[in-house]
Formats: structure tokens, sequence, C-alpha cells
């Protein structure tokens, strides 16, 4: 059974969900503070998208917390004589490695932000320690991944990592939000002015976030390959150029809401080619996360 739960791809399962759950975090967090306002009018609908909002966080850290314990395992298991004896391994992992100190920071910012999610859902100004909680989860892939091993310029590294994370999930993280918590409510509405004013604040969100992604993207590529041939001679490399692949399919579908779907939706009033855009383009994204998944335990072409 252990065994089974250490695997390579157990490992990458668990990553997956570890980056899912902090992106979802991070997306709760800017939708409660530039979208849910915009249901403040409608005391029944607001309680709708606070209440939806709420479990979607929750579950979120839900599944964050059972999936970096998981990882925990798997991390104190690679250091174990056999993958049963993982319990002896826990302290050092913890307490001897700059993986354990990213567990701890991870952890922290977890705690702040199950503490703080059912407050920040009924008074803005509980958003502010939700967001703290977001920004130190946003920091905790880059202190147990490539970033914090790289060669020259560490913090430089870190923080574009950082960065990376908080983009990711201020586009698909607040995507999935909108998507489950504000478009079926505003396709319910009277006119369809709410949904055209929720896309208008998720626009800029997307837009900032994706220029984000692409230049910390490409400052990670230039720091961890190296070399342009690394980009298809190395499996690291391969597997990034699938990630930039599927990355290019999300940006294609989000310039396609932006330039196609928002005028239809404000020409005719109706949500439903949105709404299926918005889901194909997280289907896209939950594949993203998978690749990514995979390409932060993929060695570097310097370490082959």
């Amino acid at each position: 059974m252990i065994g089974a739960l250490v695997s390579a791809g157990a490992q990458a399962v668990a990553r997956g969900l570890v980056l899912a759950g902090i992106m979802v975090v991070i997306g709760a967090t800017l939708f409660l503070l530039r979208i849910a306002p915009l249901f403040a009018g409608d005391s029944t609908q607001a309680q709708q998208v606070a209440r939806r909002t709420r479990r979607l966080l929750r579950l979120a850290c839900l599944v964050l917390a059972l999936a970096a314990v998981w990882r925990l395992v798997q991390q104190s298991a690679a250091f174990a004589d056999v993958p049963s004896a993982w319990p002896s391994m826990v302290l050092l992992v913890l307490t001897q490695m700059a993986w354990g100190t990213g567990w701890g920071v991870q952890m922290t910012g977890l705690l702040l932000a199950v503490l703080a999610s059912g407050a920040a859902t009924r008074r803005r100004g509980a958003i502010v320690p939700l967001g703290i909680g977001a920004l130190i989860l946003a920091t905790s892939p880059a202190m147990m991944g490539h970033a914090i091993g790289a060669p020259r310029l560490v913090p430089l590294v870190v923080f574009a990592d950082t960065l990376h994370v908080l983009a990711a999930g201020g586009w698909l993280g607040t995507l999935l939000v909108v998507a489950v918590a504000a478009l079926p409510l505003a396709s319910h509405a009277a006119a369809p002015g709410r949904a055209i004013a929720i896309l208008d604040r998720f626009s800029p969100i997307a837009l900032t976030s994706a220029v984000l992604i692409a230049l910390t993207g490409v400052f990670a590529s230039w720091m961890h390959l190296e070399t342009l041939g690394a980009l298809w001679s190395s499996t690291y490399g391969r597997t990034l150029l699938v990630k930039l692949g599927i990355l290019a399919g999300v940006a294609a579908l989000g310039a396609y809401n932006w330039r196609v779907a928002t005028p239809a939706l404000q020409a005719s009033g109706d949500t439903r080619a949105i709404r299926r855009s918005a889901l194909v383009e997280l289907t896209l994204a939950a594949l993203l996360v998978a690749v990514t998944a995979v390409l932060v335990a993929t060695p570097l072409p310097s370490e082959m």
C-alpha cells in the first residue's frame, strides 16, 4: 500500500493537488476582493455567492492539507531504507532540509487561509489575512522545488517563481471561482449587465496574470535550461514544451472569451457560450497543472 502512495505517479498527483489548492486560494482571494462586490446590491445573491465561494475555498484548503501531508509522507519515504519506514525520517525532513522549511511555510499559509476563510466571505476587511495566507502559500513551491536550488540569483529566482504561482492563481484560480460562484447566478439575472460586469472585472486580472506568467516563465526557462538546445534535447525541456503548448491553448481560449464571447454576450445577453468556453479553459488548466506537477520534479539538464 505505501509503495503505491509514494510512487512517481502518486507524487505527481500529490504535487498537482497542492498546486491546484494554492491556485484556488489565490483565486478566491482576488474574487472576493474584486468581483464579489458586484453582488452587493442584491442581498440574496450576495449571500449565495459568499456561500459558494466559502465552500470552494474550504474544499481547496482541505485538498491542499491532505495533499501536503501526502507529500510529507512521500518525501520522508524517499530517505528511508524502505518506504514503510517513512515515519522515522519525518523529523529529519522537516528540520534539516530546505524542502521541510518550505513545507512548514506552506502549512503556515494554509492555517491562516483556513482561519480567515469564513470571515473573508462575510466581511470585506477580513480579506487581508486571507490574502496574506495566499501570498505565503504562493512562496512555498519555490522553496520546495528547482527555484531554491538555483546555482545563481536564488532570491530573484524564488521571487519570480512566487510571482508565477500568484499569476497562475490570479488567472485560472479566479476563473474557477467565477465559473462556480458567479456566472451561474448572473445567468439567472433579469438582464445580462451583471455577467458583463463580472467579465469586465475579471479580464484585467486575467490579462495581467498572463503577462506575468509569460515573463516569469521565460526567466525560469533561461535559468533552468541554460542553452536553447536543451529545450528539445532534455526531458525537462520537452516537458516544458508540452506545458507551453497547453498554456498557448489556455491563452487562445482566454483571447476568444475576451474578443468574441464577451461581445456576443453584450449583444445577446446569453451566458451559455461564455460558460462553455470557461469550462473548456478550466479543463486545459487542469492539464496544465498536471504537466507542471511533473515538470517541477523533472531533473534539470545540468543535473543529468
